[in-house]
């Protein structure tokens, strides 16, 4: 038991030591945030924080969507539950003034029955058919007239997702493909974005280390881009971003199976709450990209930064709990 303890200790003093790094890298990020960045393929704006303002909350339709998944395996066959929902907030004079839900409250689940599938293959298919429940509310949800649209999760797919072409699986991604194509269409006009808690992503660590602190000649660079190997970008920027402040917007990695759409979508990070680390704000524009990210951070701010210690937008916060599938529902199956 001594042992353990002793090896709890060293791991507690390496995650000390390693926040403190990070503490030290974002001080030296915050020196240097009128640094004027150069727009390249990736960044489409100069500055490496942009102030983000707030809204009045009057007229205004906060739509969020989130789906809940429950699967189970048996000897002969596979049983995937899923479920979707809308969750509707209007705003008017300040004030949350209504909340309503799309196609319920609490809609019956999806049941699939899968036979003769992989273990890889039906962990596929089960992430295929929470997703594209998602997507088909999301859909759905365009026609209630959203001030913007909230995906709780990535608006694109991610690259474990996709499976080898050839397998069995492979089919059914195409369809998915096919699903977020004609949610980008139908979204024309309208603010689309996802909202990602605690990503994992390096994206925007990685665009620091190789565009930022190569042009820098110090001698602590090297310590730097060490720092930045090992950090996710919220953690990063939980210490760069001051509460209502946003990163720079950059594209998301190119999905070449997603053809000319994925040459639309965004992304940024935007810290909503003093305590909480900042969100990945996740966005689709076919225009001027810039103007769509100021508008869709403005709304999200201002919706989300009254809790202190949570940054998520409240309609997401709701569209997750009505969206989760117990065990028991799946046991009465």
């Amino acid at each position: 038991m001594e042992e353990i303890f002793s090896k709890l200790d060293e791991i507690s003093q390496q995650i000390k030591n390693l926040e403190e790094e990070r503490k030290r890298l974002a001080e030296f990020l915050r020196e240097i945030k009128e640094f004027e960045l150069e727009k390249d393929s990736r960044a489409v704006e100069d500055k490496l924080s942009v102030k983000v303002g707030k809204v009045e909350l009057d007229n205004l339709r906060f739509v969020g969507v989130d789906g809940g998944l429950a699967k189970r395996s048996y000897h002969s066959l596979d049983l995937i539950l899923v479920r979707a929902v809308g969750v509707i907030f209007d705003y008017r004079k300040g004030k949350l003034d209504s909340v309503s839900y799309f196609p319920s409250v609490s809609p019956t689940p999806k049941l699939r029955i899968v036979h003769d599938a992989s273990e890889n293959d039906f962990q596929y298919i089960a992430s295929f058919e929470r997703i594209n429940a998602e997507i088909n509310v999301l859909k759905a949800c365009l026609e209630k007239n959203p001030s913007i649209l909230l995906a709780d999760g990535s608006i694109a797919p991610h690259p474990s997702d996709q499976p080898k072409k050839g397998t069995a699986v492979y089919e059914e991604y195409k369809k998915l493909l096919d699903n977020y194509k004609s949610l980008y269409r139908s979204s024309a006009g309208a603010l689309l974005a996802g909202v990602v808690e605690d990503s994992r992503s390096s994206t925007f660590s990685e665009y620091i280390s190789d565009k930022i602190l190569s042009q820098i000649k110090s001698k602590r660079v090297e310590e730097l881009k060490r720092i930045l190997r090992k950090t996710r970008d919220t953690n990063l920027l939980y210490h760069v971003l001051n509460k209502g402040e946003r990163s720079f917007v950059m594209r998301m990695n190119p999905n070449a199976d997603l053809g000319d759409y994925g040459k639309n979508l965004y992304l940024f990070y935007l810290k909503t709450t003093e305590f909480d680390r900042p969100v990945r704000v996740e966005f689709y524009a076919s225009g001027d990209p810039i103007r769509v990210a100021d508008r869709i951070a403005a709304l999200l701010f201002s919706v989300s930064s009254e809790n202190q210690e949570y940054g998520l937008p409240p309609v997401i916060i709701e569209a997750d709990g009505r969206a989760k599938i117990s065990e028991g529902e799946l046991d009465i199956i």
